[in-house]
């Protein structure tokens, strides 16, 4: 009786102004599945779930997903063991749609840590791909989200994969280490689906940063710290007199303009993190001293192939890693010691860990990140760990929480390779499932009994 007055008196607070709604969702006989870092953040800060949940996978859950008029922000409410029809009479004449889950899984959506999602259509076709730009005078003031294409048949491709949401980033080009600004998108396929134009700023050291500034790991560290000096003095706050920003505004040796620093300033504050491109455990240190130099950078490092080595540094310097666990051969002599350990070992380490897939295909078919984490979990992971490497844990390093703005409905544990999603829901509007090749399978499938010639179908 008790419980039931709690549900009744969550649902009357959200119900208080109803009309104040534009849409609502309703979604019921559900396995909602939730990671630990979700369930705790809900749990300790909108009190939104029972507290007698003791699991990560709760069945027979109904859940009430509102969106606010004129806002994008969404309110979720898990119920358990309430009648639906109980629910819909409390939401009264409330404008919403039933779902039936059909006892299927429920998650968050997949967010991409790591993309080039919507940025080339053909990566060999040099008008075709945005990706980078060697050939430009600027690096850190272009965005990502200005090569974005929402309607890139890639979009719909990894959509109908249970990807909601994912990070987009250049790649460094020319002579600088600087790639550019990273975007976050939602999947939706509209033009207003860029939520975040300036998420993060990305460096690449490593091999690549050395060819292009100039051949030594030395030019390319030299580099990124004088770009971060130069953010600091141009940041009047931190600038310790005028005289030393006048000198340094004229410094012609400097590798980055004073105007592409303003760009960085929201780095050197903390702001927005900085996403390094690194493998090699020795390169992996000399960021870890970086942070140590420039104390509140916010450092995510990618690749990381060798970050098993040096995990517990990583872990006590709370340095952030996104990490491909399928590269367990070397690729380059930088990833020498690559390891299917790398991200068990920091695991136990206690690193904030994301999964994303590094191989060429895999920055734009990112649909595949489920099977990496999958895969992670055959390796030793445990499950509850590899899911929020791929939805929650990301998702937080940019402030978005996906649980309330992104929910897809699976035919089986959507780490499992054979399942695969039956709805999708981003803000609460239902996603279409259906990409180009889904037409083109339908089109030419043998049992197809059309009787048109193939081109005319």
């Amino acid at each position: 009786m008790i419980r039931i007055f709690i549900y009744s008196f969550i649902i009357f607070i959200f119900l208080i102004n109803y009309s104040a709604y534009a849409k609502d969702l309703l979604i019921t006989n559900a396995k909602l599945v939730i990671d630990t870092k979700t369930f705790k953040e809900n749990l300790e800060s909108n009190e939104k779930l029972p507290t007698d949940y003791t699991n990560n996978i709760h069945e027979n859950i109904t859940i009430y997903q509102s969106v606010r008029a004129g806002s994008d922000k969404t309110i979720t409410v898990f119920f358990k063991g309430i009648e639906a029809d109980y629910i819909k009479e409390m939401l009264g004449d409330t404008d919403y749609v039933i779902k039936d889950a059909e006892g299927n899984w429920v998650t968050s959506g997949i967010f991409a840590p790591y993309s080039h999602l919507g940025m080339a259509d053909i990566g060999g076709e040099e008008l075709t791909n945005d990706i980078s730009s060697p050939g430009s005078s600027t690096t850190i003031s272009e965005k990502a989200s200005d090569s974005f294409n929402p309607q890139s048949v890639f979009v719909a491709n990894n959509r109908r994969h249970g990807v909601t949401h994912a990070v987009i980033s250049p790649t460094a080009a020319g002579n600088s280490v600087f790639a550019g600004t990273g975007s976050i998108v939602s999947l939706t396929g509209k033009y207003n689906s860029v939520i975040k134009e300036r998420a993060f700023v990305f460096a690449q050291l490593g091999e690549k940063g050395t060819q292009n500034s100039g051949g030594s790991r030395s030019a390319s560290l030299l580099q990124l710290k004088e770009g971060l000096n130069t953010a600091l003095c141009n940041d009047f706050r931190n600038c310790r007199n005028s005289l030393e920003r006048a000198i340094n505004n004229i410094n012609i040796n400097s590798s980055i303009s004073n105007s592409e620093s303003e760009y960085l300033i929201r780095v050197t504050r903390g702001n927005i993190p900085l996403i390094i491109s690194v493998e090699r455990a020795i390169d992996i240190i000399k960021v870890i001293n970086l942070k140590k130099t420039f104390k509140r950078l916010d450092i995510i490092i990618l690749g990381a192939s060798e970050a098993w080595k040096v995990a517990e540094q990583i872990a006590e310097n709370n340095i952030k890693v996104m990490i491909d666990p399928h590269n367990n051969l070397p690729s380059s002599f930088e990833t020498v010691d690559s390891s299917l350990k790398n991200i068990i070992i920091l695991d136990k380490a206690g690193v904030d860990y994301a999964i994303t897939n590094l191989s060429a295909l895999g920055l734009q078919g990112i649909g595949t990140l489920t099977q990496h984490a999958g895969n992670a979990v055959a390796n030793g992971l445990e499950w509850h760990k590899a899911f929020a490497a791929i939805t929650s844990t990301p998702a937080s390093w940019f402030n978005l929480s996906l649980i309330n703005n992104s929910l897809v409905i699976w035919d089986g544990d959507p780490l499992n390779i054979t399942s695969t999603p039956t709805s999708m829901f981003i803000d609460g509007q239902a996603q279409s499932l259906e990409s180009r090749q889904t037409l083109l399978r339908d089109r030419y499938n043998p049992v197809n009994e059309s009787e048109k010639e193939h081109k005319y179908r």
